[in-house]
């Protein structure tokens, strides 16, 4: 069975969710499909949108379950998509009777009529608006999660723990090291007390451009000339020996075209 693209985002499918949820609820209110119809326009205002949020109810509760089923099988198949929505409508079947029986609407249909004269009706009606909207939020790639770097110098209370791409630069201070990262959009500059080779040992993904500078990729902006470099918020030195880490770096597409190293 073929595969399916899967986003996993909690913030994603909540989106997808209040959509068939506020969708429901307002195509309940002004179509009023079969016997809804019968029920006065200001009643449905105050009834019909509980039906929506049985949608985002069942609708979410089933994501812990599908991202478990995506980890565990490594893919994400028509099948487990068929799934899900049979599985959802029987959590809003449970939901919606509940709520049709209750002293609210005070229903008199059994469940089986309500089941088949009411409830897969106006479910197969929306079915094919929730195949759209989940097909639509599954081609969309899920947020990654930011990565966290976590420095430490020789004092317990020498800790920071920044995100990997907020991290610009490090430079060695005497006994300390110069952190250099952005937080709110600032640059901020802290002391901590080790060795640059120690904290490199930390942060292993930053590249060393100078002996007493390293840098983050992802911060590299160009070569100002043969022997400086321009990054996030500042200048820094290049040693002649490590120009071939700039290299790396100059041809990656992760960084702007720079200066030739050979200039």
């Amino acid at each position: 069975m073929s595969n399916l693209k899967l986003n996993t985002s909690y913030k994603h499918h909540f989106a997808c969710a209040v959509i068939l949820g506020i969708w429901l609820a307002a195509f309940l209110v002004l179509i009023a499909p079969f016997d809804v119809a019968d029920v006065p326009f200001k009643t449905r205002l105050v009834e019909m949108p509980f039906y929506g949020l049985m949608t985002i109810v069942g609708y979410m509760a089933l994501i812990p379950i599908q991202n478990r089923v995506n980890t565990y099988f490594q893919r994400w198949t028509l099948g487990f998509e068929v799934a899900f929505f049979i599985a959802m409508s029987l959590i809003m079947l449970v939901g919606c009777f509940a709520y049709y029986k209750s002293w609210v609407i005070n229903g008199d249909y059994s469940l089986y009529k309500f089941t088949f004269e009411v409830y897969y009706p106006i479910y197969f009606i929306i079915l094919p608006i929730m195949v759209f909207v989940r097909w639509h939020l599954n081609r969309q790639p899920a947020p990654t999660p930011a990565r966290k770097i976590m420095l430490m110098g020789d004092y317990k209370q020498d800790i920071l723990q920044v995100d990997e791409d907020e991290l610009i630069c490090i430079s060695s201070a005497d006994n300390y090291v110069e952190v250099v990262y952005k937080s709110s959009g600032d640059i901020n500059r802290l002391l901590l007390r080790s060795t640059l080779k120690q904290i490199h040992e930390q942060a292993p993904i930053l590249v060393k451009v100078h002996r007493s500078h390293i840098i983050n990729p992802l911060h590299f902006i160009a070569w100002k000339d043969s022997n400086t470099i321009i990054v996030t918020g500042m200048e820094i030195p290049v040693s002649k020996g490590y120009k071939h880490n700039l290299d790396e770096i100059h041809q990656s597409s992760l960084n702007q075209q720079g200066l030739s190293l050979n200039t």
